[in-house]
């Protein structure tokens, strides 16, 4: 069974990143309408919650922008509080993931460092050809989720970053730029006040704008005046990564009797928190896992 896929809209899924090595940084922004309004169809997250978590799927990509391997990057904020779990993935390859967790029934307030007080950022490179994770965790810093990350890259990268990010239910954007390590050899000088240039330009960008503009049209307006080194620009697609496959492993690490038991008023029914897609096996199909497979290996971590 194939992954669930949401085709990129031209205008608007798309990712592009630009070096300025006049100005010693590089730069990228996103905006994301169909996968973001798609994953939210999934749950009837709170009003807050959807916005944090579009600007979680923005900042997944954003982030892979800057990365030069083949594999998925995801963004995970845990909390002690209402909010359980934030998670926003992307690939290489351009395919978006997202979730949240959260305690029903809890009023969000607009205060971001309140509600996840005590939690923490993970942030996890998984390699698709060499099966190696690298991950990195912080204390969540910051009055939003755009500061967080800022925080984490002068932390854990002593690299600075500028992030900005917005979400407003329908369409979900961001903007990123990071100051580049000195290396000699170079034709090109860098200038000097280079990074605070950035810095007084993004200031100029606010929410509304972040969300309606097209990703190449807003940096075109920030940047036309400098030299820029242009990447193609990546598609972005909202794709899941389950299958039956999965599924039925899932149901054979959880053991024959427990699995028949999910089936008891004649079949299991295993819905996908990612996608909302359901997988349904009675018991004949159960049992016929657990007789031709013969005993569970050890899930790969």
């Amino acid at each position: 069974m194939s992954a669930l896929t949401v085709e990129p809209d031209s205008l608007s899924e798309s990712l592009h990143a630009w070096a300025l090595p006049q100005l010693g940084a590089r730069v990228a922004a996103v905006r994301l309408t169909a996968s973001y309004r798609e994953v939210l169809s999934h749950q009837p997250y709170p009003a807050q919650l959807a916005g944090w978590l579009g600007e979680g799927l923005a900042a997944s990509a954003l982030l892979m922008a800057g990365l030069k391997f083949e594999g998925r990057l995801s963004l995970q904020f845990q909390s002690p509080n209402a909010l359980r779990l934030l998670y926003a993935e992307c690939s290489s390859e351009g395919d978006l993931r997202g979730i949240a967790r959260w305690q029903e029934g809890h009023a969000f307030s607009a205060d971001f460092r309140a509600e996840l007080a005590g939690g923490l950022l993970v942030l996890t490179l998984e390699s698709a050809r060499q099966r190696e994770r690298h991950q990195g965790i912080v204390p969540l810093e910051g009055d939003n989720l755009a500061e967080c990350l800022a925080a984490y890259f002068q932390q854990s990268e002593q690299l600075e970053t500028l992030v900005l990010l917005a979400a407003d239910g329908q369409q979900c954007a961001g903007l990123l730029a990071q100051r580049l390590p000195s290396e000699g050899g170079h034709a090109t000088a860098v200038d000097p006040d280079g990074w605070n240039r950035i810095g007084h330009l993004l200031a100029t960008v606010g929410p509304q704008e972040l969300c309606s503009s097209a990703p190449d049209t807003l940096l075109e307006r920030l940047f036309h005046d400098e030299t820029r080194l242009l990447r193609e620009p990546t598609s972005l697609r909202l794709r899941c990564r389950c299958s039956r496959d999965k599924v039925s492993e899932v149901l054979r690490q959880i053991g024959r009797e427990e699995a028949l038991a999910a089936a008891e008023s004649g079949q299991a029914a295993i819905t996908c928190e990612f996608c909302g897609r359901v997988y349904r096996f009675d018991r004949v199909e159960i049992e016929q896992l657990f007789h031709l497979a013969g005993p569970a290996s050890p899930r790969l971590q």
